[in-house]
């Protein structure tokens, strides 16, 4: 990737599953410091160009490139420590560890070897452990979730569970934060909440790429929006523009406020 080039490339990207086309001939860019929104009806593809992304499906055919590089058939866990992370519309946190210890989990990439492998080297187990417990504890109040270090995961809310996940998420220090869904489930001060978050996270320089449902939420955090319909971008610009294309209004909006009305 050059200083001006962009941070993700897709081109030309189809994925097939037998004979359905999930993802059919997409392309877009990622610029450093974007936020990038990715919307459509459910069945439009946005998940699976998540996966293929991330390496946890392989695309039939087309080509990904990050941070320069041409990803487009190398495995999910050698592209964490390239610089992406993700969430996931069903969040995956684990149970029997404290909120704190998962997001812990999330610094993984960072030590060559696993985090408690790389903990145990050396005899450095105690200065290792508290320097990754400190940058858990500063991620876990940057999401407002500092005084549920101790608890257990299952004693948290669908909107907090998100919250780790995203912590978890961000402590590998990305430089794509890839966020599935992030405001399902939420109430209105939790999506309030994030959205302040994710500006903050922007005026950091932390480039994201964004599936969400919520429209409103959608429009106002992203520099950029991608449509898809079908498997097919149907567009790629502003907010602005997009809510004015002929084809999201008659593909996307149209077919919500029919389904609404219903």
């Amino acid at each position: 990737m050059t200083a001006t080039g962009p941070l993700l490339r897709l081109d030309r990207v189809v994925r097939r599953f037998g004979g359905l086309v999930a993802v059919n001939d997409v392309s877009f860019e990622i610029t450093p410091g974007e936020v990038k929104g990715l919307i459509g009806p459910n069945g439009a593809g946005k998940s699976t160009t998540f996966d293929l992304i991330t390496g946890v499906r392989p695309p039939t055919s087309g080509e990904i490139r990050f941070r320069g590089e041409d990803v487009t058939h190398r495995p999910a866990h050698t592209r964490s420590p390239m610089g992406m992370a993700r969430t996931f519309q069903i969040v995956r946190l684990f149970r029997g560890l404290s909120v704190l210890e998962n997001v812990q989990l999330g610094l993984h990439p960072k030590f060559p070897d696993g985090l408690w492998p790389s903990l145990l080297r050396y005899g450095a187990l105690r200065r290792q452990e508290q320097r990754s417990r400190e940058r858990a504890m500063e991620l876990l109040a940057f999401v407002g979730l500092a005084d549920r270090a101790a608890h257990a995961i299952e004693e948290l809310t669908l909107g907090q569970l998100r919250l780790v996940d995203i912590a978890r998420a961000l402590a590998a220090e990305p430089s794509l934060l890839m966020l599935d869904e992030p405001a399902a489930g939420l109430n209105d001060a939790e999506t309030r909440n994030l959205g302040e978050m994710l500006a903050l996270l922007k005026k950091r320089g932390v480039t994201m790429l964004l599936v969400e449902h919520d429209i409103d939420f959608i429009m106002n955090a992203c520099d950029s929006i991608v449509v898809m319909d079908r498997g097919a971008k149907i567009a790629d610009g502003t907010p602005a523009e997009v809510s004015r294309n002929p084809e999201v209004i008659a593909a996307y909006f149209g077919r919500r406020a029919a389904h609404a009305a219903a």
